[in-house]
C-alpha cells in the first residue's frame, strides 16, 4: 500500500494507480538546474480530506490567509509554496521532499488534484529563486574602519566573520613598499556565503570539504572601486552678521556664510558655495532664509538659487520693488533638487541689470541654509567611518550562481539526507563514494535480462575539449595575459582525445582570475587589480573574485597611511590570491598553471590546480577507452529505495558501478524500473 503524507497529513490516493519516481545524482552538479530526485504527475481524488488539505483550493471562491510559519496545508495552504511530502510503501519511507500542485481538473462534477514532488535539492532551489547576495545580512560584521581593525582582522581566518586583505587597486601606493588604508578591501568568507544562503533558505548542511583549514581561508573582496557609506547628507550653514553683498557698481555676489557643518559635502573658502561629494546621484531638500536691507534703491532687488552656475527653479525671485529710501527684505524658499557628485550650490544677490552702473548697497544681516537628502546616500569611506558590510560586498550577485560555480570551482556533489528534514549534505566528487568493499551492494541478480541491456561506450562524451575557466575581466593584467597568450589567465583545456566531437564545452564561473604581482627586491606579492592609462593606473569596478587568505610574516617593515598620515608600521600582512603562499604554494585555487606570473616564484607546487585535484579523477573515468554507461531494467523493491545510497557502488556481473540515476520507480507498485551505472575504472587516482 502507499501513502502520501503532506506536511505530516495523510492524503488520500488511488491505490494501483501509477507514481513514477525518478532519483538522481549526477544530473544534480549544475546547481542552476532543477534536476533532483522527482516525480511524474501523481493524480490524487477530490475526496473531502484532500479538499481540506488543499486548502479548498478547487473553489475560486475560497481565499485564505497564508502564515509563512505555519505548515503549508489545510486552512493555510499556499500553492505557490512548497509543501513537506513524503512518500511511504508498505509502511517503508520511499520518498522525502516538498509537493507541487500543478492542476486542478473539475469534470462531471468530481474533483482531481494533479501533484509533483521533488527531493529536498528541489526545494532548496526553489526557496532560493532569484534571491541575490543584497538579500543577505551581515550588519552584525559593522564596524569602525581604521588601522588596527584592519591588522587584527588577520588573526581569524576561519571562514567567518571578516578580514581585509591588501588588494592593490591602483592609485594606492606610490612606491608598491607603503599603501593607503583603502587598498585593504572588506571582505567575507565563502563559506559563511553558503552558510547564510542555505540557512536563510530553511534548510541545514553538512561538509567535510568546507570544514577545512583551506576551505575556510577562502574570502570574497569587496569589488567596487571606492570603499563607501550609506548616510544622511546634510548642510548646516548660518550668518548673524551684517555683510555688503553688493556695493557701488557690483551688481550680483553670492551670499556667504560663517558657519559651515557638512556630511558629504564641502564649501569653498567664504562658505558661498556648496559642493556635493557623495558618490551617487541624490534628492536633497534644500531651505534657506536670507534677510538684509536695500539701501537707496533705484533698481529691484532678486535673488538666485544657482546650481553649477545655472538658475535653479523657480528661477530669479525678486524681493523688493524699485523705492527710493533703504527698505528691508526676506527671502525664504524650500525646494527639492537633484544633485550628482561635484555639483554645487550657491544662493546669489542682484539687482537692477547686471553691467548697469548705480550706486546702491544691499546687505545680508541673517541667513540660515540646511540641505538634507531625502534618503540615505552613499559617500565615500573615510577612517573612522563605520563600515557596512550589507554595502560593503559583492551587490547584484544571485546567490544560485555563487553556489552553482563553488560547486563547478570543486566539482561537488550536493544531495539530499535520507533522514533528516531539510538537511543536504555537499562533498567533492573525491571523497563522495564509500571505497569500503564492505558498502558495496550487489544488484547482479536484480537485473531483468528478458529487457534489453545497453552500453554505451566513454559514457558522458559529447565534446572532445573541455574548458575550465574563469570570467573574463577587463583590468590590465588580466587583459594583458588574455591578449599574449589567447586564453583566460588560470584555464585549463582538457582533450579527452575523442575523435567524433569538435565541439567544446566550457565550464565556466561567475568569479574572474585574479592576477599575483610582485616587484623586484620587494617582498610582498600583491593581487592586482587596476586599470592603466598613458601609464597611470585607474581604479575601476571589478567582478566577483575568491581568494585564499594567509597572514604573511616577516616582510621588511612598511607602512599603512591615509593620504601622507602614517596610521601602522608593520612587518606582516594579509596575503590573498589563488595560491595559497605566495613564497612556496601547496596548491592554486584556479584550473590551470598559468603560462607566465608576474612575480619571482622561490619555490614550491604549482600543478596542485583545482582540475588536477577535483576533477581529472571524474574526467578520467567518464574518458577512459574502457568507460562504460550501462543502461537496464532493474527489480527494486521497498528497501532498495528506502536504503538508497548513491555513495555506494553497486557490483553487476563482476564489475563495480557507480549509480548515476533511477528512473520511473513505481512507488504504488514496485517492479522493473531503468537504472542507470557508470562503470569504475579506478577506485582510486
Amino acid at each position: 500500500m502507499m501513502e502520501i503524507f503532506l506536511e505530516g497529513k495523510r492524503l488520500d490516493v488511488y491505490q494501483g494507480d501509477k507514481t513514477l519516481l525518478t532519483f538522481a545524482v549526477d544530473d544534480i552538479k549544475d546547481f542552476s538546474s532543477r534536476n533532483t530526485s522527482f516525480s511524474k504527475t501523481i493524480i490524487l481524488p477530490g475526496t473531502a480530506n484532500n479538499n481540506r488539505l488543499f486548502g479548498g483550493a478547487f473553489d475560486a471562491r475560497v481565499s485564505n490567509f497564508y502564515n509563512p510559519g505555519s505548515n503549508n496545508v489545510a486552512s493555510n495552504f499556499n500553492p505557490s509554496v512548497s509543501a513537506k511530502c513524503q512518500v511511504f510503501q508498505s509502511r517503508m519511507q520511499v520518498f522525502k521532499g516538498t509537493m507541487r500542485l500543478l492542476e486542478i481538473v473539475i469534470a462531471d462534477g468530481t474533483v482531481e488534484y494533479e501533484v509533483a514532488v521533488f527531493g529536498e535539492l528541489g526545494g532548496l532551489i526553489s526557496a532560493i529563486g532569484n534571491a541575490t547576495f543584497d538579500d543577505l545580512d551581515f550588519t552584525a560584521y559593522n564596524h569602525v574602519f581604521n588601522a588596527s581593525g584592519i591588522t587584527d582582522s588577520w588573526d581569524s581566518l576561519n571562514g567567518s566573520g571578516y578580514t581585509y586583505p591588501l588588494i592593490d587597486i591602483g592609485g594606492v601606493s606610490t612606491d608598491k613598499i607603503d599603501y593607503d588604508i583603502r587598498a585593504f578591501r572588506p571582505s567575507l568568507f565563502v563559506r559563511e556565503y553558503i552558510d547564510k544562503i542555505i540557512t536563510n533558505a530553511g534548510y541545514s548542511w553538512s561538509s567535510n570539504l568546507m570544514n577545512t583549514s583551506r576551505f575556510k581561508s577562502l574570502i570574497v573582496p569587496y569589488n567596487q572601486k571606492t570603499l563607501r557609506s550609506l548616510e544622511d547628507s546634510f548642510v548646516n550653514a548660518d550668518r548673524d552678521s551684517t555683510v555688503y553683498v553688493v556695493t557701488n557698481a557690483i551688481t550680483q555676489a553670492n551670499v556667504s556664510f560663517e558657519n559651515f557643518t557638512g556630511n558629504s559635502w564641502t564649501a569653498n573658502v567664504d562658505k558661498s558655495e556648496f559642493t556635493y561629494t557623495g558618490a551617487d546621484t541624490a534628492e536633497f531638500r534644500i531651505r534657506f532664509r536670507v534677510a538684509g536691507v536695500s539701501v537707496l534703491t533705484w533698481a529691484p532687488v532678486f535673488m538666485r538659487l544657482r546650481k553649477n552656475n545655472t538658475d535653479v527653479i523657480p528661477n530669479t525671485v525678486q524681493v523688493l520693488d524699485v523705492i527710493n529710501t533703504a527698505a528691508n527684505y526676506v527671502w525664504e524658499k524650500e525646494v527639492v533638487v537633484t544633485m550628482a557628485q561635484n555639483d554645487y550650490l550657491a544662493l546669489w544677490v542682484y539687482w537692477g541689470t547686471v553691467g548697469v552702473s548705480n550706486q546702491n548697497d544691499v546687505t545680508v544681516q541673517n541667513a540660515t541654509l540646511t540641505i538634507e537628502s531625502l534618503n540615505p546616500v552613499y559617500t565615500d569611506l573615510t577612517v573612522g567611518d563605520t563600515v557596512d558590510f550589507n554595502i560593503s560586498k559583492p551587490t547584484g550577485i544571485l546567490q544560485r550562481d555563487f553556489l552553482s560555480s563553488v560547486i563547478k570551482l570543486f566539482n561537488l556533489y550536493v544531495y539530499e539526507s535520507s533522514l533528516y528534514d531539510k538537511k543536504i549534505y555537499i562533498e567533492p566528487y573525491t571523497d563522495f563514494y564509500d571505497l569500503n568493499p564492505s558498502g558495496v551492494v550487489d544488484w547482479t541478480y536484480k537485473v531483468d535480462r528478458s529487457r534489453e541491456i545497453r552500453l554505451k561506450p566513454m559514457s558522458e562524451l559529447n565534446s572532445r575539449y573541455y574548458r575550465f575557466k574563469f570570467k573574463d575581466d577587463a583590468d590590465y593584467y588580466n587583459e594583458l595575459y588574455k591578449k599574449k597568450y589567447s586564453e583566460t589567465y588560470g584555464e585549463y583545456l582538457y582533450d579527452s582525445q575523442y575523435e567524433f566531437a569538435n565541439e567544446k564545452t566550457e565550464i565556466e564561473l561567475i568569479f574572474s582570475p585574479t592576477v599575483l604581482v610582485g616587484y623586484a627586491g620587494l617582498d610582498k606579492v600583491v593581487p592586482t587589480i587596476f586599470k592603466k592609462n598613458a601609464g597611470v593606473e585607474e581604479k575601476i569596478d571589478f567582478n566577483i573574485r575568491i581568494l585564499q587568505a594567509k597572514k604573511i610574516t616577516g616582510v621588511t617593515s612598511w607602512d599603512i597611511k591615509d593620504g601622507t598620515s602614517v596610521l601602522s608600521t608593520e612587518t606582516d600582512y594579509l596575503y590573498a590570491g589563488h595560491y595559497d603562499d605566495p613564497d612556496a604554494p601547496a596548491n592554486d585555487l584556479h584550473f590551470g598553471v598559468p603560462a607566465e606570473l608576474y612575480f619571482t616564484l622561490v619555490s614550491g607546487a604549482i600543478n596542485v590546480t583545482q582540475f588536477n585535484v577535483y576533477w581529472s579523477p571524474y574526467m578520467a573515468e567518464i574518458t577512459d577507452k574502457d568507460s562504460k554507461l550501462m543502461t537496464c531494467w532493474m527489480k527494486l523493491d521497498n528497501s532498495d529505495i528506502f536504503s538508497l545510497d548513491f555513495s555506494k557502488l553497486v557490483y553487476v556481473d563482476g564489475s563495480y558501478w557507480r549509480l548515476n540515476k533511477i528512473e520511473d520507480w513505481d512507488a504504488s507498485d514496485p517492479g522493473v524500473c531503468r537504472v542507470e551505472l557508470l562503470k569504475v575504472i579506478n577506485l582510486l587516482y
